[in-house]
């Protein structure tokens, strides 16, 4: 646990053994936080937001602002921070590229359909080595790897012809997985989804693509899943309080006493957070009983 006091959300992700985890900054030193079972209270004061810093893609390192730069609300990275860091997961709209971007361009890349809910199926590329992070990170419930390909261009190919098809997504919106995240999900329908959606890109490119079906809510959870559509989003007091159960994607889900409390971190990202190890009581409005 962080000690108590305050902080910079520099991440918001998943661990190398795919737990949910929080990089936070205070001065020159990053400190992950793995939140899952822990009691605390998180509050974000979003008057300015900063820096996060930049990456060495090339050794997977992560190093501070040297300026500390404050960033207008709609960036994570100052100028000079992304050009140190050099890559642009829309390489492909971009009129140059750096030299680290190309050099990971050349490496093996996943094309994958992500599942968020009913009917909202994605289609995505990710960096091989990543594993699964990037679609942990986008908050999938299921997925299907179509495959793994010699180079971003050749993966990104595929991906530009199938995004082009009616009802497949190249981008899900933060607000959509909030709203999805609390409707009603089913395993079944999203393998269904997944499997006609691949039958559909097959005939339609006259191509063989794999399909791999992966399922990952038991990276999001620690116990089975709860009933997400309970879930309160605190983001209008900015705050977030109780035992964290789990964290789907970027969106925390916190439990105090009967109440289910939610906080899509995402939107946190850069912005100084106070950190205390107790619980802070956070009224919700009542909730409605479902009889289903």
């Amino acid at each position: 646990m962080p000690d108590n006091g305050s902080y910079l959300l520099a991440n918001v992700g998943f661990s190398s053994k795919e737990e949910p985890l929080l990089l936070l900054q205070r001065g020159a030193e990053f400190i992950n936080f793995y939140p899952l079972q822990k009691s605390f209270t998180l509050g974000f004061d979003t008057s300015q937001r900063f820096c996060t810093g930049w990456h060495d893609i090339t050794k997977g390192e992560r190093f501070v602002c040297p300026s500390s730069s404050m960033v207008d609300a709609k960036y994570e990275q100052c100028p000079a921070c992304q050009k140190r860091t050099g890559f642009n997961p829309a390489f492909y709209h971009a009129t140059s590229i750096s030299e680290q971007q190309e050099a990971r361009n050349q490496e093996p890349h996943i094309l994958y359909l992500a599942y968020f809910g009913q009917g909202i199926v994605k289609v995505g590329i990710s960096h091989a080595k990543r594993g699964n992070a990037r679609l942990l990170e986008q908050g999938a419930r299921y997925a299907l790897i179509l495959g793994e390909f010699p180079t971003a261009h050749i993966a990104r190919h595929y991906e530009a012809q199938i995004a082009k098809m009616p009802g497949i997504k190249e981008t899900v919106q933060l607000n959509k997985k909030v709203e999805l995240a609390t409707s009603r999900y089913d395993a079944t329908t999203a393998q269904n989804e997944l499997e006609a959606t691949h039958q559909r890109i097959t005939a339609t490119l006259n191509v063989n693509l794999e399909s791999k079906l992966l399922s990952f809510d038991d990276r999001y959870f620690s116990n089975d899943t709860p009933n997400l559509g309970s879930a309160h989003n605190t983001s209008d007091i900015h705050t977030v309080s109780g035992i964290c159960i789990g964290q789907l994607g970027t969106l925390l889900f916190c439990r105090q006493d009967d109440s289910l409390l939610m906080l899509p971190l995402k939107k946190y990202v850069g912005y100084t957070m106070s950190f205390s190890d107790t619980v802070t009581p956070i009224e919700t409005p009542a909730q409605q009983i479902s009889l289903f």
